[in-house]
C-alpha cells in the first residue's frame, strides 16, 4: 500500500498546511472568479490520491456529514456518542481555529505535530504524481489531501468508526469521494451562493450528493418541503433509507440558559430525557437528536445514561462558547442571517440588557444580514478585522453598518482592541459576543490562549 520507511520532508506543520495549498495556489491565477464549484472544482482527483494510496478509505467505517450550518457540532457529538459507548473514533473536521491538527482526531486529541508531518511525507510522492499530469487550471483540492492523510491515520491506528465532515457542499466537495456507510444531511438553507448553485433547490440538490448507494443509511435534519423533496428522491433513486426529523427522531422542551442547553431527545428506538449539553442555542438540540438517529443507526441502539453523561462533558471550541466571565464573553462562528439568528435567540433567552457585538466579517459574507439581526439587541456594535490577510474588509463596511445601526458603532483593527473597547463599554454584568468568520475565532481562542488540541466529552 504504502513503504513502511518514507522520506522526511516536511520539517513543520507549517511546511504541511503550505503542501496541502499548494496544488490549489498553483492553479489559482488560471480560475477565473466567481465560478460556481461545478466549474472549478474536479474532486475525482482526490478519489484517484485515495486510490493510488491503496484504497485506505474502503477498509473502513466511514459516516459523511453535509449541511448549511451545524456540520462540525453534528460530527463531534457523533464521535463523541460513539467514543462513551466504548468504540475509538475518528473524527475529520475543518476549519480548524487555531492549529491545522485540530482538523484530524481520534477520541476528541488532535493528530500530533510528528503524525502530521510523517503523513505528508508519505503522500507527497502519489501527490506530485498526480499534480504533474494536471492542466493549469486544476488542482487537487486541499481538504482531499487533508482527508487522504486522515484516512491512512484513521487505519493504521485501528479507529472503529471514522466521521467526517464534509466542506461546504457535497456533490463536487473532495471529502464526498471518500467510500461511506452512512450519511447524515443537516439543515440546509441559502449559503455559498453562487458557488453551490443559485436557489435553495440547487443547493439542496448539491448537498444531497452525499447519498452513496453502498451506505446503509441517510438521516436528514428538519428541511424546507422542497429541500425533503430532493433529499427523499435523491436516497430512493440510491436505495437508501431515509430516516427524518419528525418522522423518525425529535427534539422536545428546549430551554437555552446561560449555562447551556436542557432539552429531550425522542427516536422509533427510545426516549432520551433530561439531556444538557454546555454548548448554547436551540439549535444545538436538533443537532443533538440528528447525532442520537445517527449513533443508533450505527450501533443498533445506545445507553441512555452514557448519553447524557456525554452531553454534560461534551465541548467544541467557537460555537456559541462561553470563553470567559464577568462579563460574560461568548464566541460563534456566525457569517450569516440564518446564524444570527440562533445568537439572537440565546441572547434573548439570558435577559442580558447590555449587550456588545464584536463582529468581523469580511465583505463577501453576509454581514449586513447579521446586522439586521443582533441590531434590537446591540447597545453597541464594533467592527474588527482578523490577521487572516485573504480575507477583505473595505471601508465602506463601517459606514454601512453606522447607517443601517442609528446607534453607537466603532472599529478596531484587531481582535484584542475591540475586546478592550467592548469590555469599557459593559460592567460585569453585562454580555459581549464576538461573532464572525472562523479567522475572528481562531484570533480569539489565541487571545485568551485557550487549547483546542485535546478535547473532553
Amino acid at each position: 500500500m504504502y513503504p513502511d520507511e518514507v522520506m522526511a520532508i516536511f520539517q513543520t506543520t507549517h511546511d504541511v498546511e503550505n503542501f496541502v495549498y499548494a496544488s490549489y495556489m498553483k492553479a489559482l491565477p488560471h480560475i477565473p472568479p466567481g465560478l460556481p464549484d461545478k466549474d472549478v472544482r474536479n474532486p475525482i482527483y482526490s478519489r484517484m490520491l485515495l486510490d493510488k494510496l491503496g484504497r485506505p478509505d474502503a477498509a473502513q467505517y466511514n459516516l459523511l456529514v453535509t449541511g448549511s450550518k451545524g456540520k462540525g457540532s453534528v460530527s463531534r457529538m457523533v464521535s463523541s456518542l460513539l467514543q462513551a459507548h466504548g468504540y475509538k473514533v475518528g473524527l475529520f473536521s475543518g476549519p480548524h481555529l487555531v492549529q491545522f491538527n485540530e482538523r484530524i482526531r481520534i477520541n476528541g486529541r488532535a493528530v500530533s505535530d510528528q503524525d502530521l508531518m510523517r503523513y505528508a511525507d508519505l503522500i507527497q510522492p502519489a501527490v506530485d504524481g498526480i499534480q504533474s499530469t494536471l492542466p493549469a487550471n486544476h488542482y487537487l483540492g486541499p481538504v482531499g489531501i487533508i482527508a487522504v492523510m486522515a484516512m491512512l491515520y484513521f487505519l493504521d491506528n485501528a479507529t472503529q468508526y471514522n466521521v467526517i465532515e464534509c466542506g461546504k457542499g457535497a456533490r463536487y466537495d473532495d471529502v464526498n469521494m471518500v467510500s461511506s456507510n452512512g450519511s447524515l444531511i443537516n439543515t440546509v438553507f441559502e449559503e455559498h451562493m453562487p458557488k453551490l448553485g443559485t436557489s435553495i433547490v440547487e443547493i439542496a440538490r448539491d448537498k444531497a450528493a452525499v447519498i452513496k448507494s453502498t451506505q446503509d443509511f441517510t438521516l436528514s435534519a428538519a428541511q424546507r418541503p422542497e429541500v425533503h423533496e430532493i433529499i427523499r428522491k435523491e436516497a430512493n433513486s440510491k436505495g437508501v433509507p431515509l430516516y427524518s426529523y419528525d418522522h423518525h427522531f425529535c427534539c422536545k422542551n428546549v430551554e437555552v440558559t446561560s449555562q447551556g442547553t436542557r432539552f429531550d431527545v425522542s427516536t422509533e428506538q427510545g426516549s432520551y430525557p433530561n439531556l444538557s449539553l454546555r454548548l448554547l442555542g436551540r439549535h444545538q438540540a436538533y443537532n443533538a437528536a440528528l447525532a442520537i438517529g445517527a449513533a443508533e443507526k450505527i450501533l443498533g441502539g445506545l445507553d441512555a445514561d452514557r448519553v447524557a453523561h456525554c452531553f454534560q462533558n461534551l465541548t467544541w471550541p467557537g460555537r456559541l462558547e462561553i470563553i470567559d466571565h464577568d462579563p460574560t464573553v461568548v464566541l460563534d462562528g456566525c457569517i450569516n442571517r440564518e446564524c444570527a439568528q440562533y445568537i439572537a435567540e440565546f441572547v434573548e433567552s439570558t435577559g442580558k440588557k447590555q449587550v456588545v457585538f464584536i463582529v468581523g466579517i469580511p465583505d463577501d459574507k453576509d454581514y449586513m444580514g447579521v446586522i439586521q439581526r443582533i441590531k434590537p439587541l446591540a447597545a453597541a456594535i464594533i467592527l474588527t478585522q482578523t490577521k487572516n490577510r485573504y480575507l477583505k474588509f473595505c471601508g465602506d463596511q463601517l459606514q454601512r453598518v453606522k447607517d443601517a445601526m442609528g446607534g453607537p458603532v466603532y472599529f478596531a483593527p484587531t481582535i484584542d482592541q475591540a475586546l478592550h473597547q467592548a469590555q469599557a463599554l459593559v460592567s460585569a454584568e453585562d454580555m459581549v459576543c464576538i461573532i464572525g468568520t472562523q479567522s475572528l475565532v481562531k484570533d480569539t481562542k489565541e487571545l485568551f490562549h485557550q487549547d483546542t488540541l485535546h478535547l473532553d466529552g
